[in-house]
C-alpha cells in the first residue's frame, strides 16, 4: 500500500498545486476587473430597471358548471308528467377543458378587443397582432384538484387590468349561451320540434273533427262508446310517448341500455293491447267494446274524434317535455359562477428589479472570470514556447477559409 503512494510521481502534486497558484495569481491579476464589471452591471441594472414599465396583475376565479346539474330540475318537476326523469337525464356538466378552451377561443378574444378598442390601445396595426398581445397578457388555467379556473391579466393599468379579467366571466357566459353544449340544450331543441309538430296535428284533426260533424250531423255518441276512443286514444298517445322517449335516448343511450330495453318493452306491450282493443277485445274491467262493433252510421264521427283525442294527448306530453328540456336548459346553460371578482391591484408583479439586478450582476462576474482566465493564458502564450504553439494552432483552426 505504502508502495502505490510512494511510486506516484511527486511532479502531479507539484503541477497541480502550481495549476491552482497561477489560477489564484491570474484572477488576482484581474480582480479590477473580476469586481469592477459586476458592480458596473449591477448599476446600470439598477438604473435600467427603474425605467421598465410597472406591470400590474389581476386575477378572477371561476367555478365551471358542475356535473349531474341537469337531474335537480327535472326532479323539481317530477309532477308534471310521468317523462320528468327522462327529461332530467343529464350527460354531465361542461368540463374545465372546454371552458378553458372557449375563454381562449377567437370569438372571446374578438369580445374583448371590440370592449376594450384594443387595436388601437395596443397600436397594433392588425387586430392577428392584438390575438398574439392577448395570448402573451392573458393566463387562464385551472387546478385540477378543486377544479376552479384562474384567469389573469397583466398590464400598465391596474384599472384595465381588472376590467379585462372581470369582462371575460361576462364573455364566458355569453358563449354558453350561444353555443350548445350540454345535453339539455339538444333536447330542447328535439322536444320544440315535437311540440310544434304536435300543435299543428292537432289543429288539423280539430279542423277534420268539425267537417265530419257537419257532414254527418252527430256531436255526440253513448258514452261505452267514448270510453272506447280514449282508451284506444290514450293507448295510441303512450305509444306515441314511448317512441319520443326512444328518439331522445337514442342520443345518448345503446340499445343495451337498461332504461332504453325497459321503453322497449313497454312499448311493445301497449302496441299489443292496442291491438286487442280495435279487432274486438273486450277492454277488461272497462267494459269498453272494440272499435269494430261501433255503430257503421257513426264510424266516421268516431274515427275523427279518436285522431283528436289522441293528438291532445300527444300535445300535452309533449307540453310537458318541452317546458321540462327548457327549464333544464336555463339551469345547464352559461351556468358558470363567479368565485371570485377581480380587484384592481395595488402592488406591481412586474419586473421584479431585485432579480433583474441579482441575475445581471451574477452572470457579469461569470463573464469577468471567463475573460480573466483568457487573458492569463495569453500572457502565459507569449512567454511559453509550448503554449504560443498551442495558441497559434488554434488560431488556425478557427480561422475562416479565404482567410
Amino acid at each position: 500500500m505504502n508502495s502505490n503512494i510512494d511510486s506516484q510521481p511527486i511532479g502531479d502534486y507539484d503541477d497541480d498545486e502550481i495549476s491552482l497558484v497561477e489560477l489564484a495569481t491570474t484572477l488576482g491579476e484581474e480582480k479590477k476587473l473580476i469586481f469592477g464589471l459586476p458592480f458596473a452591471v449591477g448599476i446600470v441594472a439598477i438604473v435600467a430597471s427603474l425605467f421598465l414599465t410597472p406591470i400590474f396583475t389581476a386575477k378572477t376565479t371561476l367555478l365551471p358548471p358542475q356535473s349531474g346539474g341537469g337531474g335537480g330540475a327535472a326532479a323539481a318537476l317530477a309532477s308534471l308528467g310521468g317523462l320528468a326523469g327522462l327529461a332530467g337525464i343529464s350527460a354531465g356538466g361542461t368540463t374545465a377543458d372546454t371552458v378553458i378552451a372557449m375563454l381562449q377561443s377567437r370569438s372571446a378574444k374578438d369580445q374583448i378587443i371590440d370592449q376594450f378598442n384594443l387595436v388601437e390601445y395596443y397600436e397594433a396595426e392588425l387586430r392577428t397582432d392584438v390575438y398574439g398581445t392577448l395570448n402573451e397578457v392573458v393566463r387562464v388555467g385551472s387546478d385540477k384538484k378543486s377544479n376552479l379556473i384562474t384567469i389573469e391579466v397583466d398590464d400598465k393599468d391596474p384599472e384595465l387590468a381588472a376590467k379585462m379579467a372581470n369582462a371575460y366571466y361576462a364573455v364566458l357566459k355569453d358563449l354558453m349561451t350561444r353555443v350548445a353544449v350540454t345535453e339539455a340544450q339538444q333536447r330542447r331543441q328535439f322536444f320544440e320540434n315535437q311540440f310544434a309538430k304536435a300543435k299543428e296535428e292537432l289543429s288539423n284533426a280539430e279542423v277534420k273533427l268539425k267537417e265530419t260533424q257537419e257532414r254527418t250531423g252527430l256531436v255526440e255518441l253513448q258514452s261505452q262508446a267514448e270510453a272506447t276512443i280514449e282508451a284506444v286514444a290514450r293507448l295510441r298517445a303512450e305509444i306515441a310517448q314511448r317512441e319520443v322517449q326512444l328518439s331522445a335516448m337514442r342520443t345518448f343511450a345503446t340499445p343495451e341500455n337498461s332504461d332504453y330495453r325497459r321503453v322497449v318493452a313497454e312499448l311493445n306491450g301497449l302496441r299489443v293491447e292496442l291491438k286487442k282493443l280495435d279487432k274486438g277485445g273486450t277492454g277488461g274491467e272497462l267494459g269498453l267494446v272494440s272499435a269494430g262493433n261501433l255503430p257503421e252510421q257513426g264510424l266516421e264521427y268516431v274515427r275523427a274524434l279518436r285522431e283528436v283525442k289522441y293528438q291532445e294527448a300527444v300535445f300535452e306530453i309533449m307540453a310537458k317535455q318541452f317546458e321540462l328540456a327548457k327549464i333544464d336548459e336555463a339551469k345547464d346553460g352559461g351556468n358558470v359562477q363567479q368565485l371570485d371578482m377581480a380587484a384592481v391591484p395595488e402592488r406591481k408583479s412586474k419586473p421584479k428589479r431585485a432579480l433583474i439586478v441579482v441575475l445581471s450582476v451574477l452572470a457579469a462576474g461569470f463573464l469577468a472570470v471567463l475573460i480573466a482566465l483568457l487573458k492569463g493564458a495569453m500572457r502565459k502564450a507569449g512567454s511559453d514556447e509550448e503554449s504560443a504553439t498551442r495558441l497559434q494552432a488554434l488560431k488556425k483552426a478557427w480561422r475562416l477559409r479565404g482567410e
